[in-house]
């Protein structure tokens, strides 16, 4: 629902994601790269001469690939369309029983990064909710229990989360591991997108281009609701920032946003409440009065909305989004 922009930080964060990447595993795990050498031998040298070259490829850029960014990945699409006829991912080569592009994904071993790698990465990075919905939480949880069978205490965790692809496994099956096409989500949200495309990226350079999307309440809506007292009179709508209409109505078709908000009024009965309380001079005088416990505003319009305000921590918290724009639009924070 917001773009996340790739500054050093997070840069740094992502490339010892991808320089670690199953380097922890045990002796006898099969490596991305002993697998798509086994499954190039495979394939005959003349009959399958052109799967033989895509997969050549992914061998010899291997890191590059996984670690590509949104702009190096547009290159590699172009790169490898050039040598895909369109044909050759959904034939059923080397393996009768599973398509190419199938037979590629199992070998780099998406299902290892979805079951135990990836979770690192997002407990760093602090991505806690859906990035299409902002409505549902994407959690890695450890936690403990008991074994009744050895009579120990067990650690374990689990990831609460899906992860997309913004560029599908069965089309580009060589980004299934790349960092920069992995987007966490919830389940109803990835199986609302299946294979559809949505003309949404997660990633950005650009600070500019972060905001896509924003709620706004409505002036008059507000005054109704001091008349009536009922918060179904609240009118709340979901727009694009540059306001293309097309892009917003496909988003809205896919994954059902204004649906999903209207069903919150409560929450922005309660900010407008608070908007009505908490003035700026009274926040000022919180920070004169307890200067320890609140050194500036930040702390303080935290408390008061319930939720972050800093628009770079949507992810931190679903509804955090919602809450944080019809705040300001209420003068808030």
């Amino acid at each position: 629902m917001r773009k996340i922009v790739i500054d050093s930080l997070f840069e740094k964060k992502a490339k010892v994601f991808c320089d670690n990447l199953f380097k922890k595993k045990s002796a006898n795990f099969s490596k991305p790269i002993d697998g798509l050498k086994k499954l190039y031998n495979d394939l005959r040298p003349i009959k399958h001469k052109v799967h033989r070259k895509y997969l050549k490829k992914i061998i010899d850029e291997y890191d590059e690939i996984i670690s590509a960014d949104p702009t190096k990945i547009e290159e590699l699409k172009i790169e490898f369309n050039s040598l895909d006829n369109g044909i050759i991912l959904n034939q059923f080569v080397p393996y009768k029983k599973i398509r190419f592009h199938e037979a590629i994904v199992n070998v780099m071993r998406y299902d290892a990064l979805r079951n135990t790698e990836f979770n690192s990465f997002l407990n760093v990075a602090g991505i806690r909710s859906c990035i299409y919905c902002n409505a549902q939480s994407t959690l890695v949880i450890d936690y403990n229990y008991y074994n009744k069978k050895t009579q120990k205490k067990v650690k374990d965790s689990k990831a609460r989360l899906e992860l997309d692809h913004f560029y599908p496994k069965s089309l580009y099956p060589y980004l299934c591991t790349s960092f920069y096409n992995l987007y966490p989500v919830c389940g109803n949200c990835n199986r609302a997108k299946s294979k559809s495309e949505i003309n949404f990226k997660l990633y950005t350079r650009n600070a500019n281009e972060s905001d896509v999307f924003k709620f706004w309440i409505d002036d008059e809506s507000v005054l109704d609701y001091w008349l009536s007292l009922k918060n179904e009179d609240l009118k709340v709508f979901f727009q694009t920032v540059d306001g293309d209409f097309g892009f917003l109505n496909e988003y809205n078709k896919i994954f059902g946003i204004q649906g999903i908000y209207d069903t919150q009024k409560d929450i922005a009965e309660e900010l407008v409440h608070k908007a009505k309380v908490y003035s700026n001079a009274y926040k000022d005088n919180l920070i004169d009065n307890f200067k320890e416990l609140f050194p500036d505003k930040s702390l303080i319009n935290r408390l008061i909305v319930g939720t972050y305000v800093n628009s770079e921590e949507i992810h931190k918290r679903p509804m955090t989004k919602y809450m944080q724009d019809i705040a300001k639009d209420l003068g808030l924070i």
